[in-house]
């Protein structure tokens, strides 16, 4: 009796070497959708580099080809769902860290892509529905792209509206309008001979003139890991280094200098030394600094402004949610004990905050705020943001949170000056 090996078998019969994980694979698995989830995030990725104009130019064509294959291949929703939540959004577990819970790092990054899967999958299962056609083309396909110029503002699970199809051109040669984003996918839909001339008018949009203060502002940047921001042996040299950048402000002659979020680790009106340097030195230079405040037993995560012996604070309004907030109408308390050692949630104020420095009129925004539309909205010019990025570093977040305020500054014509803790602070636009 002849022996043979396993190649002689799998040549004679290949139909009866089977392995369950590779059949299982390709059988659920959509290529397509991996590769439509990859085009819809190279934008932020490619930011990373800058915001030359060889970023520009690649952002748009791959922002084209991304609606391109969107409308044009078929894929499973849910998958293409569950990898774009997954590569815009994998971040927001890495904050887990800092509470002693990074075993839950993997799991909160699975829920968040599972979550936007089902998202996608319900909408593509209501727009199925309707299956008729208008100037030949399907309506389902003209609703996902009303969807993604309007829908998207929308799109709000737990309150968090980071997902945005503008971010694809927010670094391109493309303006981040809705019109932009409307020719764009129309000439995708069409694909006829003007679907060339659709994608060439945006180029001519123009930028908005937005007006700039007359004012010397300096934004500070701070690189202190997350781990040592709260840490108390190292709190007085970051009380120290705020004063350093404070006095190198005054020397150099700026009217203004932001700090970022948090600079002050502390409940920084139960300090009054602390406050009587600030004020005195606040009769050299307008100082504008985060840091928490104590009130009625209360928490709250804030904004100081000194200005002429003056002192003003202005809480946080809108709150992030899970980070400074449980987002559920119950169990908050046990989730907090559970989960975050029985820490409190923040309280908010009414309203967003304004101030003036010099007859100019800001907002206020700290970190999350300053991605937040209603705040744009809001009549004054100007904007004073500052984040703490620490908590998800490194990742793409300060890119999306950078995106997203480049197209809300746009949109309604503001000046945004960013202070940041672990990013390079910013002015928005530029120049």
């Amino acid at each position: 009796m002849t022996q043979l090996n396993s190649v002689d078998l799998v040549q004679q019969h290949p139909q009866r070497i089977k392995i369950p994980c590779v059949s299982f694979f390709k059988r659920y698995f959509n290529t397509n959708s991996l590769i439509i989830a990859i085009f819809f995030s190279l934008p932020i990725y490619l930011s990373i580099f800058g915001e030359n104009l060889i970023i520009k130019i690649l952002n748009s064509i791959i922002s084209i080809i991304a609606f391109y294959l969107f409308f044009n291949q078929k894929h499973s929703f849910f998958q293409t769902g569950f990898f774009i939540g997954i590569f815009w959004f994998y971040w927001i577990g890495l904050s887990f860290r800092y509470y002693n819970l990074s075993y839950l790092i993997p799991f909160i990054i699975l829920f968040i892509g599972i979550g936007y899967g089902i998202i996608f999958w319900i909408l593509n299962k209501i727009f199925s529905l309707f299956k008729f056609s208008i100037f030949h083309l399907p309506f389902s396909i003209l609703l996902w792209g009303l969807f993604f110029i309007f829908g998207f503002d929308y799109l709000k699970p737990f309150t968090f509206d980071w997902l945005k199809p503008e971010v694809l051109i927010s670094n391109s040669l493309f303006l981040p309008y809705k019109i932009t984003l409307f020719l764009l996918i129309l000439a995708i839909i069409l694909k006829n001979k003007f679907s060339f001339i659709l994608i060439l008018i945006p180029l001519f949009f123009s930028k908005p003139h937005i007006d700039k203060p007359n004012l010397k502002i300096n934004l500070i940047t701070t690189y202190i890991p997350q781990d040592k921001k709260w840490d108390k042996n190292f709190i007085p040299q970051e009380i120290k280094n705020n004063f350093k950048h404070i006095q190198n402000s005054i020397n150099r002659e700026y009217d203004v200098v932001v700090l970022p979020e948090s600079a002050f680790p502390i409940f920084l009106n139960r300090y009054p030394n602390l406050i009587k340097k600030l004020k005195e030195l606040s009769t050299k230079i307008t100082i504008i600094t985060g840091a928490l405040h104590l009130k009625n037993n209360q928490f709250y995560n804030s904004t100081y402004i000194f200005e002429d012996k003056k002192m003003i604070i202005l809480d946080k309004h809108i709150l992030v949610p899970f980070g400074e907030y449980i987002p559920f109408p119950f169990f908050q308390k046990e989730i907090n004990k559970i989960f975050f050692n029985g820490a409190s949630d923040y309280k908010t104020s009414k309203n967003f905050g304004e101030f003036k420095i010099k007859n100019y009129t800001f907002l206020n925004a700290i970190c999350y705020e300053a991605t937040i539309e209603k705040l744009y909205q809001k009549k004054p010019k100007y904007v004073i943001a500052m984040s703490n990025m620490a908590w998800f570093m490194p990742s793409i977040a300060p890119i999306l949170q950078k995106l997203l305020i480049n197209i809300y500054a746009l949109k309604y014509k503001k000046r945004v000056y960013h202070s940041l803790n672990y990013y390079k602070s910013y002015k928005i636009p530029r120049k």
